[in-house]
């Protein structure tokens, strides 16, 4: 299963296993993942399941953010809705997480095999 893991200044505070069809993360106490730092806004980003179109039971996640004041971040990039991928760094005030598949790496990529037009 997909899973957050939080760091701040380095050091791994926690793990969110990624249940919910939308999983979001800011200031308020009603969000999923609460972060008590005020350069994080009220509702700051949320983490979207979907399902993927061309693998069976497969989910994709993205990071969609809220209109925050400060932004959200994947691998110091800003953006406002971004596919997720293992290992990507998710920087929301000043906190971090590390997005985690749960998959095995191996399985992560997939090779479509495309025959020359002579076969």
């Amino acid at each position: 299963m997909a899973k957050l893991i939080l760091k701040h200044d380095g050091i791994n505070l926690r793990s969110y296993l990624l249940e919910k069809a939308a999983t979001t993360i800011g200031r308020n106490n009603d969000n999923d993942i609460l972060i008590d730092d005020y350069a994080v806004s009220g509702l700051h980003t949320v983490i979207v399941a979907e399902n993927n179109p061309y693998l069976d039971d497969t989910q994709d996640f993205f990071v969609q953010d809220m209109e925050s004041t400060n932004g959200t971040f994947v691998n110091d990039d800003r953006v406002e809705r971004h596919l997720l991928k293992q290992g990507d760094i998710i920087k929301v005030g000043s906190h971090e997480f590390t997005f985690d598949t749960g998959q095995n790496p191996k399985h992560e990529r997939t090779a479509i095999y495309i025959p020359d037009e002579d076969e």
